[in-house]
């Protein structure tokens, strides 16, 4: 009985190791199991959980279902700092520039505002402008053009902010909860590339091989209270072979 007790116990670690070994076998990736949910979703059309699993969809009307998956592989990841803090930057000077020139538009509308008038009335009326307000309708052409220009450059410049900070905000928010305040912090943008073979149940009832190519993203973010490790968030899945990723 005491020798029972004794081999038992000699054997104890390596029974453990095992045990170890098998757990860490038959764990899942982050990756996988990222994928493994949005295609759960995608087949029963759960919208919400897709919103906060991937900026792509996998529509079952037109592409199918997978029925099951394995990684193929699995690309190193590529990181780049988010320019946050500088698009923030350029899109508040746009905002002043926009506004001063505004200003001093209106500084001439107002000391031209009975020539304008005529001329923006012959315009509409599409008739020929008087030859004493040939001069008012070019400088106010001109100064349309330029403001055309400058709310051009703003819609720009906050177009570049939304997009650069979205990417942030959707990786380092949990679902659920209010958007994480990225202004004043310093992020950092992983990018991955995952490719599947997945069986692809059709519209039409058949089941289709196809290698799916993954990009997923996530964001780190380092601030006041420390640094933040964001989720991944697929972004677009293409065909192996086809042309560009799906999308939205």
């Amino acid at each position: 009985m005491f020798r029972t007790f004794i081999a038992l116990l000699l054997q104890a670690p390596v029974i453990a190791g095992f045990a170890l070994l098998a757990a860490a076998c038959g764990s899942t990736s982050p990756e996988k199991q990222v994928i493994s949910n949005f295609f759960r979703a995608a087949r029963v059309r759960d919208n919400t959980t897709l919103a906060s699993l991937a900026a792509v969809s996998f529509d079952p009307r037109t592409e199918g279902t997978v029925q099951d998956f394995e990684i193929v592989s699995s690309g190193d990841e590529q990181r780049r700092p988010l320019q946050i803090k500088q698009l923030m930057q350029d899109e508040e000077k746009a905002k002043q520039d926009d506004v001063e020139f505004a200003k001093k538009k209106k500084q001439y509308q107002d000391a031209n505002l009975e020539a304008i008038e005529r001329v923006v009335k012959a315009e509409r009326s599409r008739a020929p402008v008087a030859k004493k307000d040939a001069e008012v309708q070019a400088a106010w052409s001109k100064w349309r053009e330029e403001q055309a220009q400058y709310q051009k450059r703003l819609s720009e410049a906050r177009a570049k902010l939304a997009n650069e900070r979205a990417l942030a905000v959707n990786s380092l928010t949990a679902p659920g909860r209010p958007d994480v305040d990225v202004s004043n912090m310093e992020v950092e943008l992983i990018t991955k590339q995952v490719t599947v073979n997945a069986q692809v149940r059709e519209p039409t009832g058949t089941t289709t091989p196809k290698t799916l190519v993954f990009t997923l993203q996530k964001a780190v973010g380092k601030g006041s209270d420390g640094e933040q490790d964001g989720r991944w968030i697929i972004t677009s899945i293409r065909q192996q072979g086809a042309g560009s990723p799906a999308t939205n």
